[in-house]
């Protein structure tokens, strides 16, 4: 019998701890919507938004990475190798953006430019959305 009260306490105290260190973030307005999902091991944002402003959201992408590869900035899908070696997932389609970027592989500098990436890409869907209303 203690061993069963034991069990379940110890499952509650690795499930909170994963919870704790587990951090989301998501916007909706309409047909807009942001989720950033953060971990200890990975950030993730997904959006979808307006397609008028995919050409935005990519000049953006464009900037902040200084892209140096041949994916098409209309239609990126592919790895993105920084000039620091350090890789981030893009795909970007009409109205849809998915970034995926590992912090296990890559540097803290190069997580903290990600993470500004997001934050303006973020902004600028927001704003875009802010100023139709």
């Amino acid at each position: 019998m203690k061993m069963k009260y034991a069990l379940a306490i110890a499952i509650c105290i690795m499930i909170l701890t994963g919870c704790v260190r587990y951090h989301s973030e998501r916007i909706r307005e309409g047909r807009t919507s942001i989720t950033i999902k953060e971990s200890d091991h990975q950030y993730r944002m997904d959006a979808k938004f307006s397609r008028s402003k995919t050409s935005q959201v990519a000049s953006i992408i464009d900037q902040e990475l200084d892209r140096n590869s041949s994916l098409d900035p209309e239609d990126l899908d592919g790895t993105i190798t920084l000039e620091d070696d350090s890789k981030v997932y893009v795909k970007l389609r009409s109205g849809r953006l998915k970034i995926r970027f590992d912090k296990d592989d890559n540097s803290e500098t190069a997580y903290d430019r990600i993470k500004d990436l997001g934050d303006k890409i973020k902004a600028t869907i927001h704003n875009s959305q802010a100023q139709l209303q």
